[in-house]
């Protein structure tokens, strides 16, 4: 009988760790969508000099928020920019949690390194 009692609380144990494991797993799926998706937004600032409309559209079409200071940045200045998703964890919190990356480019690194203009 103790044999049941010890497997039954060995399993509640495993499925905690379980949902423990699924919750870092999708954390760490969207912290790296932001990452890729930041490395794309990078490169659309660093060329077109600004946050442009095509890129916020693309940005919404991606799931992701993105918070940029109210600056106008020239050729040469380094523009740092936050993407972030909320995500409901399942075990972790009872609250949603925000998932931010944050990162920063070079205004016009892309266009004075090949030395041509789009």
């Amino acid at each position: 009988m103790s044999y049941k009692l010890g497997l039954l609380l060995s399993l509640i144990f495993l499925v905690v760790v379980f949902l423990f494991a699924g919750d870092m797993l999708c954390i760490s799926a969207i912290r790296s969508d932001l990452d890729s998706i930041a490395l794309t937004v990078s490169y659309r600032i660093s060329m077109d000099g600004k946050v442009t409309d095509a890129t916020r559209k693309w940005i919404d079409q991606c799931g992701a928020t993105l918070k940029v200071p109210y600056q106008a940045p020239r050729i040469g200045d380094i523009y740092t920019f936050e993407l972030s998703r909320a995500y409901k964890p399942i075990i972790i919190s009872s609250e949603a949690m925000t998932i931010t990356v944050k990162r920063s480019t070079i205004v016009g690194y892309y266009e004075t390194l090949s030395g041509e203009r789009r």
